[in-house]
């Protein structure tokens, strides 16, 4: 990677971002699932940011056990105080534990980079509430009274049901969705709401990602056998339901449901559909804000034509520069080779890499980094 990383120095020239680091990393058998989805959220600047922190406020506590959150804060640590601008960094240690935590991992087969992303954040958040709740209960045990003059809002006996922490990763990724149902009987509508940390789509042929939102959030009759038990009719009635993005998230992640199980085959099938995804992206279908505006900063690119095998890339926005990432490769891409990884118009088509994962940050006074 020396003439890869000495070409990409080349290219940048005095262009290359103060103070910023371009690594590739190496692959241990099948882990561009894991290497794609790192490089996608070491350049998610504000999830890196609070990484780092985090590594400084903790890497002096010697009893600190290694786990999935330690061993990222020290990955992003050595990739960002690398003396060098490009090279390649081995990340040994994360894929080692997390091997060693999921057996998922642990085959040489391909994998999932939703999958992994998916376990990843949730790994995160579940470390940090757990540290929390820990340092939580220290500082009760050791100031008894602080808690009677915090009120009863700090300490909730009787099993009340405390409210849920919010960590960094859900200040970036979090977003809240409503379900809503409506009896058709008695127009009584009845709001659920949930959170997630990435949104799972259904994709069809020659569509955008704007239209695959619209049908999310689309408009379902329940009737016949699904019809809805409404509490204000007491019985069960015909109902319109339907999901809206209630509260959108500051880093948007956007899955597109590539593999789908055919009954036919008794197998699943990699879907080449072509999915435009845009640079920048309105949500126009959110109830909090009218028109929350985004901008594409990551994709990771599933290359193959089948679920089980294949190859995982990523393309990242830098400092208004793109770069492609492929494990240990690092190269400048030009931002209109972004839209070659839509998907294809045929059904049997040359081109096998899709966006498969994509990474949205919320654009503040149309400014974005």
């Amino acid at each position: 990677m020396g003439a890869a990383g000495s070409k990409l120095e080349k290219a940048l020239g005095d262009q290359f971002p103060e103070g910023e680091r371009y690594f590739g990393l190496e692959n241990f058998g099948n882990t561009c699932y894991c290497n794609s989805v790192l490089q996608a959220l070491y350049f998610c600047v504000p999830f890196r940011e609070q990484l780092l922190d985090y590594y400084s406020n903790n890497k002096n506590l010697a009893d600190a056990d290694e786990n999935l959150l330690t061993c990222l804060a020290d990955l992003f640590m050595q990739i960002s105080s690398q003396k060098k601008k490009t090279g390649v960094i081995a990340p040994k240690r994360f894929v080692q534990r997390l091997k060693k935590q999921n057996e998922i991992f642990r085959s040489y087969m391909h994998q999932d980079a939703h999958e992994f992303l998916n376990y990843l954040l949730n790994e995160l958040v579940d470390i940090l509430e757990k540290e929390a709740s820990a340092a939580k209960s220290d500082q009760e045990t050791s100031s008894p009274t602080e808690k009677i003059a915090n009120g009863p809002t700090s300490v909730h006996a009787n099993g009340v049901k405390k409210e849920p922490l919010v960590t960094w990763v859900h200040k970036n990724f979090q977003g809240i969705l409503t379900n809503e149902t409506k009896c058709l009987r008695c127009e009584t509508v009845t709001a659920r709401d949930e959170t997630f940390l990435d949104l799972s789509l259904d994709i069809e042929q020659n569509s955008s990602i704007t239209s695959c939102l619209k049908n999310f959030s689309s408009t379902e009759t329940l009737n016949a056998e699904d019809k809805f038990f409404c509490d204000k009719c007491c019985s069960l009635q015909e109902a319109q339901k339907r999901m809206k993005i209630k509260k959108p998230p500051h880093i948007l992640v956007i899955h597109l449901k590539r593999f789908k199980y055919i009954e036919q085959l008794g197998r699943y099938k990699k879907l080449s559909y072509r999915v435009v995804f845009p640079l920048e992206l309105k949500l126009s279908n959110t109830v909090e804000d009218a028109d929350a505006e985004y901008s594409l900063f990551a994709v990771v690119v599933h290359v193959g034509s089948g679920p089980n095998h294949g190859h995982y890339v990523s393309l990242v926005k830098s400092h208004n520069h793109w770069l492609f990432f492929d494990d240990e490769n690092v190269e400048m891409i030009d931002e209109s080779a972004v839209q070659t990884f839509f998907g294809s118009s045929q059904e049997y088509s040359s081109n096998t890499d899709h966006g498969y994962i994509l990474f949205y940050e919320r654009v503040s006074n149309g400014s974005t980094s």
